[in-house]
């Protein structure tokens, strides 16, 4: 099956290259910003379900929806069939927002000219949720990306199946949420990736550094109580520790920019090592941005590259 053309941008902050990290296994890409213009057009989306204040999803306690964009010659190739990249918002965003930003439009022209391998994108909108269930149960977000949604997504659209055809991306919150989502369920991807991702710790004392809204939505999701909470077990660090891959489950990349206000373009190094420690070679890239749609929507066109180099396509 014919793979569209990729141009993965190497660009390098001080030289282009690898930067040594000293521990065997991990890539730390060093690259330099590249202006490119705001995304013009649309590309085609469509409702899985619809948004926010429609009432729960199938039980779930999701009041927001998820969004599908589909590759340009979908509908023109019925035999055909597709990987999927689930993309999770950042915590300020919704299902929508790939498409609010120009993302999805410039996708979708790079599918059309050949420049990016065609997969369908998949969009769940939970603003504040950090894409997890929440402590006292009235929302379960987490699990509905893990089954639910994931398997409505295939059985209404021409999707291939396997971890190999499957992964899941996300910016700031969403990050975190890809992550934690793949080491929890190592065997529903086969790649991960994140964009200024929000892979904190849980402890107290991190907790009390964090600016207001991110303490606002974590207690929010986790529980406020110091004594009966949700932390420990959805802490990306605390559920890596406690991993040790023989084998790679997945294939992982991050993306931080080296003017983040919050620093985690260096979070993004220090989980990139953590995980290939523990038996995830991580490929990581620093390069100019700062934690804002500027930076994330160069960014976003590279993880989908870096997706597209990674799916397996294969006829079924």
């Amino acid at each position: 099956m014919r793979r569209g053309a990729l141009a993965f941008l190497l660009l390098g902050l001080f030289a282009a290259g690898c930067v040594s990290s000293g521990v065997p296994g991990l890539s730390i890409k060093s690259m330099a910003a590249r202006s490119l213009p705001d995304p013009r057009g649309r590309g085609t989306l469509y409702d899985v379900w619809r948004g926010a204040g429609e009432g729960n999803v199938r039980g779930y306690g999701v009041v927001a929806g998820a969004r599908t964009a589909d590759p340009p010659v979908y509908s023109g190739s019925p035999s055909r069939r597709y990987p999927v990249l689930y993309f999770l918002h950042d915590g300020y965003g919704d299902a929508r927002t790939l498409e609010a930003e120009g993302v999805a439009a410039d996708l979708y022209r790079r599918m059309a000219d050949g420049r990016l391998a065609e997969f369908l994108v998949v969009a769940p909108g939970a603003p504040g949720s950090w894409f997890s269930d929440s402590h006292d149960g009235k929302r379960l977000t987490e699990r509905f990306l893990s089954e639910d949604l994931p398997r409505q997504i295939e059985n209404r659209y021409r999707v291939l199946p396997g971890k190999s055809a499957r992964a899941v991306t996300g910016i700031s919150m969403g990050g975190y949420g890809a992550f934690k989502l793949a080491l929890k369920k190592p065997e529903l991807y086969g790649a991960v990736s994140s964009v200024s991702g929000a892979l904190i710790p849980f402890e107290p004392e991190d907790l009390a550094r964090y600016n207001w809204f991110a303490r606002w939505t974590l207690k929010r999701v986790f529980g406020s109580d110091p004594r009966n909470n949700a932390f420990a077990q959805n802490d990306v660090w605390r559920i890596l520790r406690d991993r040790q891959f023989e084998s790679p489950p997945f294939a992982a990349h991050l993306r931080g920019g080296t003017r983040d206000v919050y620093g985690l373009g260096r979070v993004a190094a220090q989980f990139g090592s953590f995980l290939t420690e523990h038996g995830v070679p991580a490929e990581v890239v620093l390069e100019p941005g700062g934690h804002d749609w500027s930076y994330w929507r160069r960014a976003m066109i590279s993880i989908a590259e870096w997706h597209g180099r990674m799916f397996a396509y294969h006829s079924k």
